[in-house]
């Protein structure tokens, strides 16, 4: 599976109008996230069924679904407008399915390169990741475009403006229905999915509702602060000695690296993350046998070979009822 995979859309472009559902939106971002940007003309771009039902949280290969959605999005436009014409382009000038493979080859229309390759400026970028748990098609869009904004902080709409940004145009028409069913639902995804939060409040003309004023927060990732802060206090041994790693010679880096899978691994809180590595790095040893050390126990940590070898040992020494 491909990680951290950047979206880069030039801003007019996260500005034009356009109306796909969730899952075409996350298909032609994950398509976006695969381009090459330093060409001057789109590269054929292999869509991998497995990857992408991967990234958005699924187990299953849902092959004929996605394949169906790539196919309608062939029929889909995008509307960017700029200070002298309009563009209207459909996002997909091609497709073709490879039998038997599991991949889908497609290619961006010729009429969308200055958009999506060779940005210097005026771009708005972030993780893929940031959006792929998103459940509601509008937060996608409001993601975006409060992104493109985030340094400033703050960023106004006009009501009717922001709604054909968003696709919504010809639905909620009274401003409550449309902050219960919008605003309030992407609020929420936002904060709980995303590296950037929002407040909003209404701007109004007497009793009229003409705009929509955000303030636009940046989140902290506690997890990373606490790596950071580790680093940069010179804190490494502690980690060494606690996590009973005095006898490698693992390098900073390695020890931070271990550390950090330690730490997403133990954030419920069930078990000390010192006591993680302890327990993984003890079951290495007792293996006798591993050359990689670090690599191994890496692994280790991820998947949590010692907790596994624990339920072997005790499934082994379970002895089966006595038969009559």
């Amino acid at each position: 599976m491909i990680k951290n995979i950047m979206v880069v859309k030039s801003n007019r472009l996260v500005e034009a109008r356009y109306k796909l559902n969730l899952n075409e939106q996350k298909i032609i971002l994950y398509a976006v996230g695969k381009l090459d940007r330093n060409k001057n003309k789109f590269n054929i771009l292999e869509l991998d069924i497995r990857e992408f039902t991967e990234l958005i949280g699924t187990t299953h290969e849902r092959y004929t679904e996605i394949r169906e959605i790539v196919t309608n999005l062939m029929a889909k436009q995008v509307r960017i407008d700029t200070l002298d014409r309009d563009l209207v382009a459909n996002w997909i000038s091609s497709i073709e399915y490879i039998k038997d493979t599991g991949k889908i080859e497609l290619e961006f229309s010729e009429k969308l390169v200055p958009y999506l390759l060779q940005l210097k400026e005026q771009f708005t970028t972030y993780e893929l990741k940031n959006v792929l748990n998103l459940k509601n098609k509008y937060a996608i869009r409001i993601y975006e475009l409060l992104k493109q904004y985030e340094n400033i902080k703050f960023r106004e709409f006009e009501l009717e403006k922001f709604k054909k940004m968003i696709g919504c145009e010809s639905n909620h028409s009274r401003f409550n229905n449309f902050r219960d069913r919008v605003l309030e639902p992407a609020k929420q995804e936002l904060d709980k999915h995303t590296d950037i939060s929002f407040e909003y409040e209404k701007v109004e003309k007497g009793r009229k509702v003409t705009g929509i004023k955000f303030t636009i927060k940046g989140k902290i990732d506690k997890q990373k602060a606490l790596l950071d802060a580790i680093y940069i206090n010179g804190e490494i041994e502690e980690i060494i000695n606690k996590s009973g790693l005095e006898n490698e010679k693992f390098s900073t880096k390695q020890v931070m690296q271990l550390y950090e899978v330690a730490c997403k691994k133990t954030e419920s809180g069930d078990i000390c993350t010192y006591e993680y590595i302890k327990i993984n790095y003890k079951n290495m040893i007792d293996k006798g046998t591993v050359r990689n050390k670090f690599g191994y126990l890496k692994k280790a940590l991820e998947d949590d070979y010692a907790s596994a070898a624990a339920q072997i040992q005790i499934e082994f020494l379970i002895e089966p009822e006595a038969t009559a």
